[in-house]
């Protein structure tokens, strides 16, 4: 599981895209399309991607949680949630996803597409899933 807190600035009216990987898929918090994704690798989005609407906001600290893991016959388990800074952690995720052909093995990282943006992270944490 990564854990870290997420900030991201506005540009022109536009927001950069900002994320943090796990198993090597990755949840992405999307400014341009206010959506959140789960996905493996961008050039392969039609073989493994979800997405679900996610409004957020520049200028706003949000945390991001990730937990990945495999399944006994190979499928990755892929849950994420956002909320905002020092509000309590939602119950649910707020997106899910299983890939049947997971990635079984992979490190912890943070992704980000600072083009349109600039993003910053802070107290990030990796430890064992719960």
């Amino acid at each position: 599981t990564i854990q870290t807190d997420v900030y991201a600035m506005n540009r022109d009216n536009k927001l950069p895209d900002i994320g943090v990987v796990a198993q090597r898929y990755t949840l992405d918090m999307m400014g341009a399309s206010q959506q959140l994704q789960l996905r493996t690798w961008t050039p392969q989005l039609n073989r493994f991607s979800v997405e679900v609407p996610f409004n957020w906001e520049a200028d706003t600290w949000y945390t991001m949680k990730f937990e990945a893991s495999t399944s006994a016959d190979g499928r990755a388990v892929l849950k994420g949630k956002v909320w905002k800074r020092g509000e309590e952690e939602p119950a649910d995720w707020t997106i899910t996803g299983e890939d049947e052909l997971g990635n079984v093995q992979g490190s912890p990282g943070l992704f980000g597409n600072a083009k349109d943006a600039e993003i910053f992270y802070d107290n990030l944490t990796v430890k064992s899933n719960e």
